[in-house]
């Protein structure tokens, strides 16, 4: 059964490139030997670790994607942890059922999407009936500005009459005995 994989490989900085590109060429062949293909290789590049990895704190991330037989995952992980110059790897199955000519056919719809010229919809006459609409309905809402005088002239004077109105007791408002019993509760 072939599935598609996902698999991102922390490299060693000193190990340097030669080291990293001929591991990922042994990984394409392998790939190729269980009957898969690479779809798509990412060099993330150098990025700092959130902890140390074999007491070194930046790391070279690569993220290859690739399809094949179930049993390429073991075989592969096993020669990833014969690699000294990966420090850490993942794999993870993306597609337990995966298709190379839907895939293939996929990509070229997209590709072929992406070349057409985008539409400009500010000329369709049913894109400028929703933007009348959407003007519409911005002018319904009743909000008040916020930064206008008399707003403010009227909350300062609500907060006045609040704070008569508010009954503040304070320690020298209770009797002392009240006082003098919670201090020897405490």
């Amino acid at each position: 059964m072939i599935r598609r994989y996902e698999t991102i490989l922390l490299f060693d900085i000193d190990a340097g490139e030669e080291a990293r590109n001929a591991f990922i060429s042994r990984s394409r062949s392998l790939i190729e030997e269980y009957d898969g293909d690479l779809l798509e290789q990412d060099e993330w590049g150098v990025r700092k670790l959130a902890y140390e990895v074999r007491k070194k704190s930046r790391g070279y991330y690569v993220r290859l994607e690739y399809y094949s037989k179930t049993e390429l995952v073991a075989e592969y992980e096993r020669i990833i942890r014969l690699e000294d110059s990966v420090m850490k790897y993942i794999t993870v199955m993306i597609d337990q059922t995966f298709d190379p000519d839907t895939y293939a056919t996929t990509q070229a719809q997209m590709a072929q999407a992406t070349e057409e010229e985008p539409v400009d919809f500010s000329e369709s006459p049913d894109m400028q009936e929703s933007l009348e609409h959407e003007d519409i309905s911005d002018d319904d809402d009743s909000t008040e500005d916020v930064s206008d005088d008399s707003y403010h002239a009227e909350s300062d004077e609500s907060d006045e009459s609040d704070e008569s109105q508010m009954d503040i007791t304070t320690e020298s408002d209770v009797p002392d005995e009240i006082s003098d019993e919670s201090k020897k509760e405490d």
